[in-house]
């Protein structure tokens, strides 16, 4: 599905200096912030981790602003994020998504296992203390569930996707009750967000170019993202935590409590008119 409007040379240039001027500021914003982690960790996270999480959080939140600020990215916000410690759930449709909610409740992300060994990255990620976790392997999501209990215990906050995939913005799916878990079996207080994306209507619709689902592949997702004018995000947080001692029953509150806040981003029709190009209609494949 294309913009509404023609593409005139001057547009064209327009978008292909987004281009060349947003991915490496975002890559100098990422390397700026890993820096001063990787200098003050050896020195606060085990002797001073109170001193460590703050550090974390303000860095974290920079970050994620200034990421969003790159991308030319306006955000409105909904509801009271909540303050820390903290278990917070969202939907997951981007990896802008890691810069909003960085933006506006920095926390320990749990992120899949891969990431972990990614160039670059991964380093960074495990710098900013992120929970990995291999969902194809039950031991592993049983490990991860302790290490969640472990940080909240701690005073960390921890934010999680619990839909195990992104979707195109069209419903909020069944959330996985596994990492539910910690918070279940301790009737821990469960916040939630939830986020949607727009695009001006001379551009791409955003459940094809911020939306990241089914077999999307990252080139050229990436880089049509970075040439858009502007990304309209809403963050709406929960007016109550919810909580629970069955995390089956955990799960289903929280998404009907989701689904009550949240507007797609696409109707069934513009679903199907794409067919599979990506991938089941309403089943997107690509697990984070």
């Amino acid at each position: 599905m294309r913009p509404r409007t023609g593409n005139p040379p001057l547009r064209r240039l327009l978008r292909l200096w987004r281009l060349i001027w947003r991915g490496p500021a975002l890559l100098v914003a990422a390397l700026a912030a890993w820096f001063p982690l990787l200098v003050l960790r050896p020195f606060l996270a085990r002797p001073a981790p109170r001193a460590w999480r703050a550090v974390l959080r303000t860095v974290l939140r920079c970050w994620g602003r200034t990421s969003l600020a790159i991308l030319g990215c306006r955000v409105t916000v909904r509801g009271q994020a909540p303050t820390s410690p903290f278990l917070l759930i969202s939907n997951h449709i981007s990896y802008v998504d890691i810069f909003l909610l960085s933006a506006f409740t920095p926390g320990r992300f749990v992120a899949k296992a891969e990431i972990r060994d990614w160039p670059v990255a991964g380093a960074m990620c495990r710098t900013a203390d992120i929970i990995f976790v291999d969902r194809g392997r039950r031991r592993d999501v049983t490990h991860v569930g302790e290490q969640i209990a472990a940080a909240l215990a701690n005073g960390d906050p921890v934010i999680l996707f619990p839909e195990g995939t992104s979707t195109p913005g069209n419903e909020i799916a069944p959330l996985k009750p596994s990492l539910l878990a910690p918070a279940a079996a301790r009737k821990l207080d469960v916040h939630w967000a939830v986020l949607r994306y727009r695009t001006p209507p001379d551009e791409t619709p955003a459940f094809l170019s911020v939306a990241w689902w089914g077999e999307m592949p990252l080139v050229p997702h990436a880089p049509d993202l970075l040439k858009l004018r502007r990304i309209d995000a809403e963050i709406v947080f929960g007016d109550e935590p919810v909580r629970s001692a069955d995390r089956k029953e955990l799960a289903g509150l929280l998404r009907e409590r989701m689904a009550g806040s949240f507007r797609p981003m696409v109707t069934s029709d513009e679903l199907a008119a794409i067919g599979d190009t990506y991938g089941p209609v309403g089943i997107p494949e690509r697990r984070r």
